[in-house]
C-alpha cells in the first residue's frame, strides 16, 4: 500500500498491543522524518530518534510536535485498558483515556485528520445482538475502561475530520513482551503458574498484524466515521488460554475455567462484546476494488 509523499504521520501509544503493529508497518512505508511516535514516560522502546517519551496529557509537548513535526495525520493509540488497575485507579484511567484524548483533540483536531483506536469494551456484552455489535448500537459500558473510552470518543467526534475504530481483542506479540492477552497468559505458563479464565466472556479477537494493515488502509482510503474491527471468530477468554496452552505445549493443569458469576471481588465483567465488522471490511474491499480497476 502506498502512502502519499506529502503525508507526515504522528502515532501515539506506540508501545500498546495495537499501536506497535501500526507504527511498525508505517516504518516500512515512510522515511523516519515523515513518521513520529509517542511512547509512555520512562519507556525506552522503541529506541529511535523519531520517538519521544512523555504523558499524553502534556499539551505543551503536543503543541511542540504539532508546530515542529507538522503532522498531516494523527493515529491515536494511547490509553490504558487494564481492567483491574483502572477499577482501582479510576482517576488515573480518566486522566489518560479521557483527558489525554481531549488533549489530542484540542491540539490537533481543528485541521488535522485524527484516527482514534477505541475498544469493544464500550459495550456491556449483556443481551448482545445476533451477529455482533454494529456501529448503530448504542454504547453501554459497565467498567471504568469502557466508560472512559466512551467519553474519549465524544471528544474525538467533535473534531472536524475524524475516524473512530472500535477494536476487538488484539492477539499477537507486543513490543516488550509484557502487554496483551497472549503475553500475560504465556508469562504465567512459562513460570508454571496457573491461569483462570472465563468460559462466558467473549471477544472478536483479531491478529495484530491485520490491525496494522487495516488501519493503514483506513487512512489511505480516507474513511470517516465510526467503524468496528474484529476478527471473524468469536473467542472466549478460556479459548485464548487453551490456544496459548496448546501452542506452547504447557501442562493442561495450568489452565482453569470459571463462569463470570463465580468470580469474587473482581472488576465488572463484560459478557459477549463480539463486533460486527462487515461495514468496515466491505468498504475497504470496495475501495481496493476501485484501485485495482484503475
Amino acid at each position: 500500500m502506498e502512502i502519499p509523499d506529502s503525508w507526515r504521520i504522528l502515532v501515539t501509544g506506540v508501545t500498546s498491543i495495537h499501536g506497535w503493529p501500526i507504527f511498525a508497518q508505517l516504518q516500512k512505508l515512510l522515511p523516519d522524518t515523515f513518521l513520529y511516535g509517542l511512547r509512555p514516560p520512562n519507556s525506552n522502546v522503541p529506541d529511535a530518534e523519531n520517538v519521544s517519551s512523555f504523558c499524553i496529557t502534556e499539551r505543551e509537548k503536543l503543541q511542540k510536535i504539532r508546530d515542529e513535526f507538522k503532522p498531516t495525520h494523527v493515529i491515536h493509540c494511547a490509553g490504558v485498558c487494564d481492567l483491574d488497575v483502572c477499577e482501582e485507579r479510576p482517576e488515573w484511567a480518566h486522566s489518560l483515556n479521557v483527558q489525554g484524548t481531549r488533549a489530542i483533540a484540542d491540539v490537533f483536531g481543528n485541521d488535522i485528520p485524527i484516527l482514534y483506536m477505541s475498544t469493544d469494551l464500550v459495550f456491556s456484552g449483556f443481551n448482545p445482538p445476533a451477529g455482533g455489535y454494529t456501529e448503530d448500537d448504542e454504547p453501554n459500558p459497565i467498567n471504568v475502561v469502557g466508560k472512559t473510552f466512551a467519553s474519549a470518543e465524544a471528544y474525538i467526534q467533535k473534531c472536524k475530520d475524524h475516524c473512530i475504530v472500535r477494536l476487538g481483542l488484539p492477539l499477537g506479540d507486543s513490543i516488550g513482551g509484557k502487554k496483551g492477552a497472549i503475553d500475560w497468559i504465556e508469562s504465567r505458563f512459562r513460570r508454571n503458574l496457573p491461569v483462570t479464565l472465563f468460559y462466558d466472556e467473549y471477544r472478536s479477537c483479531i491478529n495484530c498484524e491485520e490491525i496494522g494493515h487495516i488501519v493503514i488502509a483506513i487512512l489511505v482510503h480516507g474513511l470517516r466515521g465510526i467503524f468496528h474491527l474484529g476478527g471473524d471468530r468469536r473467542w472466549s477468554l478460556y479459548d485464548i488460554g487453551k490456544y496459548v496452552l496448546n501452542k506452547g505445549g504447557y501442562s493442561p493443569t495450568l489452565l482453569h475455567g470459571i463462569m463470570r458469576n463465580q468470580e469474587e471481588n473482581g472488576p465488572p465483567r463484560i459478557g459477549d462484546v463480539s463486533l460486527n465488522s462487515t461495514k468496515l471490511r466491505n468498504l475497504i474491499r470496495a475501495e481496493e476494488g476501485k484501485v485495482f480497476k484503475c
